[in-house]
C-alpha cells in the first residue's frame, strides 16, 4: 500500500513555489478586504439611497440599476445576497477590475510625487537586492525536492523535511 504525498508549497514544479502561493494568498486577502469594503459601501448606499428623479439621465445606468435593486432589499435579503457564492465571485471580479483601474490611474500620480518616487525607488532597490537570494533559495528547494524524490520518496515529504532539519540542528 503506497502513500500519496501532498505538497502545499515549497518548490513543487506543478504547484509552483511558496512565493507564488504567498502572493496568491496576499491577493486573495486584498480581494476579500475589497469585498468587505464594497459590502459596507453597499449597505451605506442602501441606507442612504434616495431615488433620483426619473427625468435625470445617468452616465452609469447599470450601476444605478444595481444600486436601485440593492437599495430596495431588506437587510436580511442583502446579507443573504452577500453570502451567495456566485455573488461573491462576481463581486471579487468587479473589485479586482476596480483595483486594477485605480492602480492604472494612480501609478503616474504616485511616481510623479516625491514621496511616491522615493518609496518606489526603495522598493525597486529592495527587489533587485533580494532577487538573487530568492532565486537561489527557490533553486535550493527544487534541488532538495529532487534529492527527496530520488532517495527518500518512501517517506512523507513532511517527515523528510523534519529529518533534514534535525540533521542541520545536530551539526
Amino acid at each position: 500500500m503506497g502513500y500519496a504525498n501532498i505538497f502545499l508549497g515549497g518548490s513543487d514544479p506543478v504547484l509552483g513555489s511558496s512565493l507564488d502561493l504567498e502572493t496568491k494568498f496576499r491577493d486573495l486577502e486584498l480581494a476579500e478586504k475589497a469585498l468587505a469594503r464594497q459590502k459596507q459601501q453597499l449597505i451605506k448606499m442602501q441606507e442612504q439611497t434616495v431615488e433620483a428623479p426619473a427625468q435625470q439621465k445617468s452616465a452609469t445606468p447599470v450601476w444605478d440599476e444595481i444600486d436601485s435593486i440593492t437599495a430596495k432589499m431588506s437587510q436580511k435579503e442583502f446579507e443573504k445576497l452577500v453570502e451567495n457564492e456566485e455573488f461573491k465571485q462576481s463581486s471579487n471580479a468587479l473589485a479586482q477590475l476596480i483595483q486594477a483601474t485605480q492602480l492604472a490611474q494612480l501609478r503616474p500620480i504616485i511616481e510623479n510625487s516625491q514621496n511616491g518616487k522615493d518609496i518606489l525607488d526603495r522598493h525597486l532597490t529592495l527587489i533587485k537586492r533580494l532577487k538573487k537570494s530568492v532565486a537561489e533559495e527557490a533553486d535550493e528547494e527544487l534541488n532538495d525536492f529532487q534529492v527527496y524524490k530520488e532517495h527518500f520518496s518512501d517517506m512523507p515529504y513532511s517527515e523528510y523535511l523534519k529529518t533534514k532539519k534535525t540533521r542541520k540542528e545536530d551539526k
